[in-house]
């Protein structure tokens, strides 16, 4: 590449956690495939509002301890994956504001803004925290929300999600070049009505529909497959609502790849509904493209 055009870098938002561990881990992995720089930001809240008024000793006050302690948070994520990444460029950052804030404008010069997941709850199996939703409604950037990573790297599928919408194209796109990086199959998920079939009328011809609806799909792969021969596919044509067929797709995913708008698209919604279904429930990675 010419060294006027250097490449945009995978940016992990980095606060030391368990799951941020594990988003640095997938993400360094990733910019060794993609060959691409990886910066980890540390976004520090300070000075903290609820602490005003507490007789606390100086050295919890002091916001210049608490900086060199962030710095030191990210240098030692740092070092973790220069020794199991030796070959990935990365660096670091330690910002002062809001997380949401800051993260979404460090973002636009990113390629890729990966999160780790958080939040449990008894009926469900994972949820989105907070910030990470908000900043997946508000960056212009893909998102990658990283949960259950298999350190096996057992050979699962690549799962896409396809809805014949303009993002669908670069859904594809993604999920093949992801797939092609890392030996996966890639299953190619097309829910073509939400509706029961016998909700289409007495003059309504399920088979035909059916076989329509698999002719979309596979002129929809038809590029991605001649630009990547070796990704094996498996296109899937079901009646089903659309998150509902990808979640269950999920359960054997190594990463599910999604646009953040569908077919439902609006101008007051800025996350679909299947896009949000998905980042909240999905028991793999996800990968939402924009």
């Amino acid at each position: 590449m010419h060294p006027s055009s250097p490449q945009k870098p995978i940016l992990v938002a980095y606060d030391g956690s368990r799951s941020a561990r594990t988003a640095a881990s997938w993400a360094a992995t990733e910019a060794a495939l993609s060959r691409r720089p990886l910066r980890l930001v540390h976004v520090l809240r300070w000075p903290l509002p609820e602490l005003d008024g507490l007789n606390l000793p100086a050295a919890l006050r002091d916001g210049d301890r608490a900086r060199e302690a962030a710095a030191q948070l990210v240098s030692t994520g740092i070092e973790q994956i220069r020794r199991s990444m030796p070959g990935v460029d990365v660096g670091g950052d330690v910002l002062t504001g809001s997380a949401v804030d800051l993260l979404a404008g460090s973002a636009e010069g990113a390629s890729l803004l990966v999160l780790g997941a958080s939040g449990q709850t008894a009926s469900r199996r994972v949820l989105l925290g907070s910030s990470a939703a908000e900043l997946t409604r508000r960056v212009t950037t893909p998102v990658a929300v990283i949960r259950n990573l298999d350190p096996a790297e057992t050979p699962r599928d690549v799962v896409i999600g396809i809805d014949g919408s303009a993002v669908g194209r670069r859904v594809i796109d993604v999920g093949f070049r992801y797939a092609a990086r890392r030996g996966k199959r890639v299953v190619a998920v097309h829910a073509w009505c939400d509706l029961p079939l016998a909700a289409l009328g007495d003059g309504a011809d399920p088979d035909a529909a059916r076989r329509e609806a698999r002719a979309v799909l596979a002129e929809q792969l038809a590029d991605a497959r001649v630009r990547n021969p070796h990704v094996p596919v498996e296109e899937v044509v079901t009646v089903d609502r659309p998150a509902s067929a990808l979640l269950d797709r999920a359960e054997d995913a190594a990463l599910l790849v999604v646009g953040r708008h569908g077919r439902g698209k609006t101008a007051d919604m800025p996350l679909g509904s299947v896009c949000h279904a998905v980042l909240y429930y999905a028991p793999c990675p996800v990968l939402l493209v924009v």
